[in-house]
């Protein structure tokens, strides 16, 4: 029941990923069926619960599973990251270092956003609790201030630079682990097999390690993936250069010589949808509103992840029709005991 196209179990492609992360979240994350949504959709709807998973849910716990063990294999004490006002990524990086790293500093680069600067409560809680947890937090202009900044600072001072997003090679490998956990639920009559998994796309790390692990699970769904940055960030290129990468990582852990097959499914099973980016990353779009006023009865949305995600499953309900839908929620629904966390 567990075959796959390579000469190992899921089991066994399980257990030696793993050996390249340490534990932040307790897995697998479970997926819920919502009778009620459904019936009104048109289609079956399934959500992949990684929002509620750890202290602080969402995409970024898996990745940071493996990132932790870099940043401590390597020893190194200054931590630098970066990203923009409100970020998930600087939060969750920070909120589990608290608890999971006694004597390293994580210095945080942030740039201003239009929900910032608009002063949305949410993204301002967000950004002070950040930087109340961070070692040295500094305002930049622009993402590129930030990006070029901490990246130079991280070499000068032999530190461990974070990638935007949390998103690498290694780190995606966490969602070739979270593909298998979907492949499980298939396998024990817990789900359908999805026909589709939707999901935001920034950095893609999420994107491309569903894809690489659905490719590795032999599965048919296809990923559709909703652009939340510009296209120039985000594109199937870029995509498929980072499965390229993941897949030469993959051949290193499972001690395989050849992953063809794998590859070329992973370049086939995603689609990366960019009508609904609006006036670009950080804005809110009114198709994103309307979609986060018809779904706020069953999901937690923000304005400029989840939302636009959202809008595009409605957009594409007639084609859904009597389809299974998975969405992967990648926003933490979990409160934050911001009390917790003063200095």
């Amino acid at each position: 029941m567990e075959r796959t196209p390579l000469k190992l179990k899921l089991y066994e492609i399980k257990d030696r990923i793993s050996k390249k992360k340490v534990e932040l979240v307790n897995l697998p994350s479970r997926i819920d069926f919502h009778k009620d949504l459904s019936a009104e959709l048109g289609f079956n709807f399934f959500l992949k619960r990684d929002d509620i998973l750890g202290l602080y849910g969402g995409n970024k716990p898996r990745k940071l599973e493996f990132i932790f063990k870099q940043i401590r294999d390597s020893q190194k004490k200054d931590v630098f990251i970066f990203g923009p006002t409100g970020s998930h990524h600087i939060l969750a990086n920070l909120i589990y270092a608290k608890d999971f790293f006694q004597d390293i500093k994580f210095t945080t680069f942030v740039f201003p956003t239009y929900l910032w600067k608009w002063g949305d409560v949410y993204v301002r809680e967000n950004t002070e609790l950040a930087k109340k947890l961070s070692f040295r937090f500094v305002f930049v202009p622009t993402f590129l201030h930030a990006f070029i900044i901490s990246k130079v600072l991280a070499t000068i001072m032999k530190g461990f630079f974070v990638p935007a997003g949390s998103t690498s090679e290694i780190s995606s490998l966490g969602f070739v682990l979270a593909a298998i956990e979907i492949k499980e639920d298939v396998l024990s009559g817990k789900i359908p097999e999805p026909d589709f998994i939707f999901l935001p796309v920034g950095t893609m790390g999420t994107l491309v390690g569903l894809s690489c692990g659905l490719a590795i699970c032999e599965m048919k769904t296809k990923i559709l993936g909703c652009a939340v940055v510009e296209k120039i960030l985000c594109n199937e290129f870029l995509a498929k250069k980072l499965i390229n990468k993941v897949i030469k990582v993959l051949k290193e852990i499972l001690n395989l010589s050849g992953l063809t097959k794998i590859k070329g499914s992973a370049f086939s099973n995603f689609s990366i949808i960019h009508s609904f980016l609006g006036r670009g990353y950080g804005y809110p779009s009114d198709e994103g509103v309307e979609a986060m006023r018809f779904f706020s009865k069953y999901i937690k949305a923000e304005k400029t992840y989840t939302a636009k995600t959202l809008a595009a499953i409605l957009a594409k309900k007639d084609e859904l029709k009597n389809k299974n839908v998975l969405l992967y929620c990648t926003l933490n629904s979990l409160p934050i005991n911001f009390s917790k966390f003063e200095k």
